[in-house]
């Protein structure tokens, strides 16, 4: 009976966590930017798929947790539309830059909108992070999470899709190492016995 109670609560806590994420920081700052805008008016119910895809990857995330036990469809499916909705924001979303920014914290200002995205830029690779948690060392994780972020704002730039910019690396790899000790903590408790 417990553990129902404790599954109610957390989908609720995943319904007010993803209500809120999108509606007040995913979606404004996506609508900053033209082509997401032009993109997101064709299909009418945008902000719907993204609250429902970011609750129910937080419930099915915590019910693994309760019960021990971590689905392989699960993992594949989470990651296969994370790392779409991944490329679709770190991709698309400029119509044409080509620029180099070598300020690594450019996002400390007292600007809303720059906090929030400079948040995001953290939040986008949290799970990347944790899959890299999955079978990486730490030395490996290092190395891997940087290369392929370094690799991201390099395609950025290369091909006039976006600005290189150092600050971002930065929060991408804070991101990923959020993302990278979540996953070791959350092995770590799940090999631990259960107490009765």
């Amino acid at each position: 009976m417990a553990r129902s109670i404790r599954c109610v609560i957390a989908f609720i806590i995943s319904t007010i966590l993803g209500v809120g994420v999108v509606q007040y920081l995913v979606y404004p700052t996506l609508l900053q930017y033209e082509r997401f805008e032009n993109v997101m008016s064709r299909f009418g119910y945008t902000k719907e798929t993204l609250i429902v895809f970011v609750v129910l990857s937080c419930w099915f995330l915590y019910l693994q947790i309760e019960f021990r036990h971590f689905s392989r469809v699960y993992l594949y499916l989470f990651y296969s539309v994370y790392l779409f909705l991944l490329f679709v924001v770190l991709f698309t979303k400029a119509p044409e830059y080509h620029t180099f920014n070598g300020d690594l914290f450019d996002f400390l200002v007292w600007d809303r909108g720059t906090l929030i995205e400079a948040f995001l830029n953290v939040a986008y690779f949290i799970p990347l992070g944790g899959l890299y948690g999955l079978r990486a060392n730490w030395r490996e994780f290092i190395l891997i999470s940087l290369l392929t972020i370094t690799g991201i704002e390099t395609i950025q730039y290369v091909f006039y899709i976006g600005t290189f910019s150092v600050s971002d690396i930065l929060l991408n790899f804070l991101g990923c190492l959020v993302g990278y000790s979540s996953c070791l903590l959350i092995r770590k408790f799940l090999t631990k016995p259960a107490l009765k």
